[in-house]
């Protein structure tokens, strides 16, 4: 009996930390001005690597860059010279965040390529997802 009391007890305060846990996303209606600064600047990587995808030689031919590959690319090393201050802040090199606080997952296939930009400083785990059609969504985890 006392492990279940136990149990009901956790649960509870799992519930009441998921309540918790909703309140305090960062992206929404909610969003305060740096953090909506953050995601415009994370909507601009998300473009930014969808451009250099489709506008590489082997785009033709359904052959992407891998993530490795993609800071070797002639576009991103030309960022580096870029006015842009958000494109100069873009790091497309794996070892690194692509922008502070946003983490880029890229995945290669014989069919094209999908990649998610996700917010890992938000507990809700706001994120901008795209593929080779080019349309970009946002996604949060389901509440």
């Amino acid at each position: 009996m006392l492990k279940h009391a136990v149990a009901f007890v956790v649960i509870l305060l799992g519930l009441g930390t998921g309540t918790a846990f909703a309140q305090q996303c960062l992206h929404g209606a909610n969003e305060a001005g740096d953090q909506a600064a953050r995601r415009r600047e994370a909507l601009t990587a998300t473009r930014t690597i969808n451009n250099i995808q489709v506008n590489q030689p082997g785009a033709r031919n359904g052959q992407f860059f891998r993530q490795e590959e993609l800071a070797r690319s002639p576009f991103a090393l030309d960022t580096r010279q870029w006015a842009s201050e958000t494109m100069k802040r873009i790091s497309l090199s794996p070892e690194t965040e692509i922008l502070p606080g946003w983490k880029l997952t890229l995945d290669v296939t014989q069919s094209g390529y999908w990649f998610m930009i996700k917010d890992t400083t938000d507990p809700c785990g706001f994120a901008y997802i795209s593929n080779h059609a080019g349309v970009i969504f946002h996604a949060e985890v389901i509440r």
